[in-house]
């Protein structure tokens, strides 16, 4: 078994980072805004949170009831409101999951949310200094067209000139 390298998660972004360095990363700068995210640490994380709530609010109440999701176009693709943004159930908040599992499911979801939405925050932050823009470009995420340009800024290149967020 290998070992994960001592990274200075303090200013630099992490260049190549492993799902590991990405993950230590995203946790002990959970509510860090200075500093930059390389697009791996940044991605890396998008992907565990998407696997995390796609598994808990889609597929384990899908598999519960056996029924097929009925899409909608609300979707929004940004950290932790990708999911929350998304209604594929038509599910109303009177409507109670019939199964324990379900519930219990649906519940972890919801704990899983409020944890890391600030966390996710702070990465896409830091993922936007990282190619040399502003953190308060992050407050798009509040306009359902601003998802969409997020999206596209956090899959741009760094910049040199990001190096200014780190002091």
């Amino acid at each position: 078994m290998t070992s994960i390298p001592a990274i200075d998660t303090g200013v630099a972004p992490i260049r190549r980072a492993t799902v590991l360095q990405a993950m230590a990363a995203f946790v002990s700068g959970a509510f860090r805004l200075r500093g930059r995210a390389s697009r791996s640490e940044y991605w890396w994380w998008m992907l565990a949170n998407i696997i995390v709530l796609s598994t808990t609010q889609l597929l384990v109440p899908v598999i519960i009831s056996g029924g097929t999701p009925e899409p909608t176009l609300r979707i929004g693709p940004f950290g932790s409101w990708f999911f929350a943004n998304l209604e594929l159930f038509n599910w109303h908040p009177t409507d109670a999951p019939t199964s324990p599992v379900a519930a219990l499911s649906l519940a972890f979801a919801g704990c899983w949310l409020v944890l890391t939405v600030i966390p996710g925050f702070a990465v896409a932050v830091r993922r936007l200094h990282d190619s040399n823009l502003a953190g308060w470009w992050a407050l798009l995420v509040f306009n359902p067209l601003g998802s969409w340009i997020l999206l596209l800024f956090a899959l741009r290149g760094p910049r040199a000139e990001g190096a200014r967020f780190d002091a």
